[in-house]
């Protein structure tokens, strides 16, 4: 017997993503992975799972899907609310964002458009039944690997989870952040930013961008003032490697930030680099967007990334069982910032057994 996880619909563009593929840059394979590791992290710790579990990531609009042959608990990780349709018919239950829900068989939940920010999770306890491709499940769709099929997530998809009967007990809540607009992203220079002259350098920070609607997991194009190189430089050169968070600026001198799907080699100048910990972020960013950028030592890039492992780990404890209204730890709830929020904690749940408050 077999559990698995229908797509009723994919909601926008739906595929499944862990930590993604280190290593085969060399080879011309992308890194791939979540698009916001941190939400990935909270929604498998919401179900008791490894850090970079796969998951099912969405971005604006989440998917529609039903449990088929048994049990599945989900975490919804991300500012992402859903509704719960029981098998046996009745009122449908609303459920708010960052908690675990219990789907029986038959049970169907159906994700709402992100109110803030561009990526969702849905987190299912002990994982789904995938094989790996090049030591990791995430989707690639460019080059079909990974996932269901190398591609996107299709209305009929049935994915197998491993777990054919969750651990019992009440649903947990984590005091996660509920993102708020992202405004500044921090860069460490180069490697090429002595193509750009120090009022270049100077145009590329003060400035706000605008978030184009050319946005993908590829790359995130931004509108602003056009950055042009020195004349004795151009605006291309001989192909070395990429990684997500480089800042290319192509001939047209609008910055492309390179994500995670971005390809490994490129030819354009790079005037920066986003820093680890900010590299979060750039999944929630929407068109439409104004950011702007500050660059950081390398001192401060470090620093920064052992502040949000502490705000991660502080996020991380702060998981609790769900009863019903007013059973929050305040004081955990306030000590949690990862972004800035806290989270609406009036749902009634979701319990195994379909109880409610």
């Amino acid at each position: 017997m077999s559990v698995v996880l229908k797509i009723l619909s994919p909601g926008i563009l739906s595929s499944l993503q862990d930590e993604g593929r280190k290593g085969f840059a060399g080879f011309g394979v992308p890194r791939s992975g979540a698009a916001d590791t941190l939400s990935l992290r909270l929604g498998n710790a919401l179900v008791g799972n490894a850090p970079f579990e796969t998951a099912l990531e969405f971005r604006f609009l989440g998917p529609k899907v039903i449990a088929e042959g048994g049990r599945i608990r989900l975490g919804l990780a991300g500012d992402v609310t859903a509704e719960l349709n029981l098998a046996d018919g009745g009122d449908s239950i609303a459920i708010k964002p960052w908690q675990s829900v219990t789907l029986d068989d038959g049970d169907v939940l159906s994700v709402e458009p992100l109110k803030n920010g561009a990526t969702g999770y849905l987190t299912v306890e002990g994982g789904f039944d995938l094989a790996p491709v090049l030591d990791s499940c995430s989707t690639y769709a460019r080059a079909k690997l990974g996932g269901v099929n190398g591609l996107p997530l299709q209305a009929g998809d049935s994915i197998k989870v491993r777990l054919l009967h969750p651990r019992d007990g009440l649903e947990k809540i984590v005091s996660a952040p509920m993102l708020t607009k992202v405004e500044t992203i921090r860069v460490m220079a180069g490697p090429q930013d002595d193509y750009f002259s120090d009022d270049m350098i100077a145009k590329f920070t003060d400035q706000n961008y605008k978030v184009s609607s050319d946005v993908d997991r590829m790359g995130i194009r931004l509108e602003g003032d056009e950055l042009k190189p020195l004349p004795e430089k151009g605006s291309d050169l001989i192909s070395d490697g990429i990684v997500p968070g480089a800042i290319q600026v192509p001939g047209s001198g609008q910055p492309i930030i390179l994500f995670v799907d971005c390809q490994t080699i490129g030819g354009y100048p790079k005037i920066g680099a986003v820093i680890t910990s900010d590299l979060p972020l750039l999944g929630q960013l929407v068109p439409g967007n104004d950011i702007k950028f500050q660059y950081v030592s390398l001192d401060e890039a470090q620093a920064a990334r052992e502040e949000q492992k502490l705000e991660l780990d502080r996020a991380i404890s702060s998981i609790q069982d769900y009863f019903g209204e007013g059973v929050m730890d305040l004081k955990a709830l306030y000590e949690v910032n990862l972004i800035g929020g806290v989270v609406d904690a009036s749902l009634t749940g979701h319990f195994p057994g379909h109880l409610e408050a």
